[in-house]
Parts: C-alpha cells; sequence; structure tokens
C-alpha cells in the first residue's frame, strides 16, 4: 500500500506535466537545512511548512497569527511519520501581540501588554501532516507572556490542549458555527525533486478551548481576568482558526 507522500507524487506528476515548470522559491523559504534525513527510507521527504497570514478567533475575539508559526522536519517512509530537526520538537513559532492586552483597551505600559505564542501540546508523534489533502493535524496549547501573569501561563495544557485539525477543504463545526471553507495550495514544481504549495489557506472551527491555568504565581487571580477577557472556557462551535501557509516537500532519493 503506497504511503501519502508516493500518492501526492503520483498526483502531482499528472497535473504538472501539463502545467510545466515554475519559478524556484525563494531565499527565506523553504528551510531544508537541518531536515533529519540521514538513514531514511527513498521516498520520504523534508517538509517546511511556514505561515504567511491567519487569525485564531475566540467568541469573536481574534488574534493575528501572521508570519508566527512553522512546522518542519521530515516524513518518513511509508507511514508518513513526522521527525522533527534534532533538540527540537519542529514546531516553531514566534509571539504575537493580543489586542486590547490584559485590561482589554490599549495602553503604552508593560504591565498591559501580553504576548501569545503557540506551543506543541505533547509529542511530535502528535504531529499529523497529509501533503496530499494538505491537512495539518497539531495539538497546541498558547503560552501568554506578561509581567502579571507569571512565566507559566497557558490557555490549553498537554493533557488538554486546543486540538486543531486544519483542512483546505469544508468544515462540518457543531452550531452555532456553520462550515467554512479553505482553499488547496497553487502547486509548483522545481525539477528534480522540490514540491510547493503556494499560498493553501487551511481553516478549522470545530475545536474548544480550555481555561487559563498557571497565571499570575501563587494567587492565579489572572486566570480569572483571562478567561473573562477571552470568554474562556470556549465550547466546540465558538471558535475558529483560518492560516494561510506555503508548504514544502523534498523527496529525497
Amino acid at each position: 500500500m503506497r504511503s501519502r507522500i508516493r500518492l501526492l507524487i503520483a498526483g502531482l506528476a499528472l497535473t504538472l506535466a501539463s502545467w510545466g515548470t515554475t519559478a524556484s522559491a525563494g531565499a527565506a523559504f523553504p528551510s531544508f537545512a537541518d531536515c533529519p534525513s540521514a538513514g531514511l527510507p527513498s521516498g520520504s521527504a523534508c517538509v517546511d511548512i511556514q505561515s504567511l497570514r491567519g487569525e485564531l478567533e475566540i467568541k469573536g475575539f481574534r488574534v493575528p497569527l501572521d508570519h508566527s508559526l512553522e512546522i518542519r522536519g521530515a516524513l518518513r517512509e511509508p507511514e508518513g511519520a513526522f521527525i522533527p530537526p534534532t533538540g527540537t520538537n519542529g514546531f516553531f513559532a514566534e509571539p504575537v501581540r493580543v489586542p486590547g492586552g490584559l485590561l482589554g483597551f490599549e495602553l503604552p505600559l508593560e504591565f498591559n501588554t501580553v504576548l501569545a505564542t503557540a506551543e506543541l501540546a505533547g509529542s511530535p508523534s502528535q504531529i499529523d501532516i497529509s501533503p496530499g489533502e494538505q491537512t495539518i493535524k497539531v495539538p497546541i496549547k498558547v503560552r501568554l507572556s506578561n509581567p502579571l501573569l507569571g512565566r507559566n501561563c497557558h490557555i490549553g495544557s498537554n493533557a488538554h490542549p486546543v486540538q486543531l485539525n486544519l483542512t483546505p477543504g469544508t468544515t462540518n463545526p457543531p452550531p452555532p458555527n456553520r462550515p467554512i471553507r479553505g482553499t488547496p495550495g497553487r502547486l509548483e514544481f522545481t525539477p528534480p525533486n522540490l514540491l510547493i504549495a503556494r499560498e493553501g489557506t487551511d481553516v478549522e472551527n470545530s475545536f474548544s478551548i480550555p481555561g487559563a491555568q498557571d497565571c499570575g504565581g501563587l494567587f492565579e487571580f489572572n486566570n480569572v481576568l483571562v478567561d473573562l477577557k477571552l470568554g474562556l472556557p470556549s465550547a466546540a462551535g465558538n471558535n475558529s482558526a483560518s492560516i494561510t501557509n506555503e508548504t514544502a516537500l523534498l523527496i529525497l532519493p
């Protein structure tokens, strides 16, 4: 039985035969320098997924994502298992500013500024990438950074993550959310073995979000403040994510 990577190659071969070749990728993308490719079977692939723009919405409260997310590593044949670069979990994220900060409105004060950083919740083995379908399944937690929130303030945890099942297709969420649809990436091929999907938008609006935890040191009163600001916990059907990515696969000989 052929793996997802081999199915992707077969499908692209038919498509690209009629399209011809396109320009190669830019200098900053893709990034394969730390791909853990040594010893992988033929047909495995280095993978780099970088966000271009996007947002996370919690009961109408929107947090921009922009260029903050990247998943980088390798997909091993035949099962397509994700392998992170050495010394990492393969999930990389930059902090983004939460609109309104801690108080809910803009003030040029350090104690009001809140930065949110997505983190992988659990093991890299829980990252599931399907190149042929352009879907990404990843459990995350969000670290909130602020002088009053302490060092370990999180929304979600390894035990209770925010489970994102991102798809370019149509979602089937519980109410009150309605189905939304993403868009597949624009396929490019650089011979002999580089495949790229440009500006594919993955969406998800069926996930729940737990309440905040470990915010504010011993007192943890700020757990309540964070929950009130973001409307947490937030049941499935009230939240959504939309992320436009560029995805690159370097097929190994």
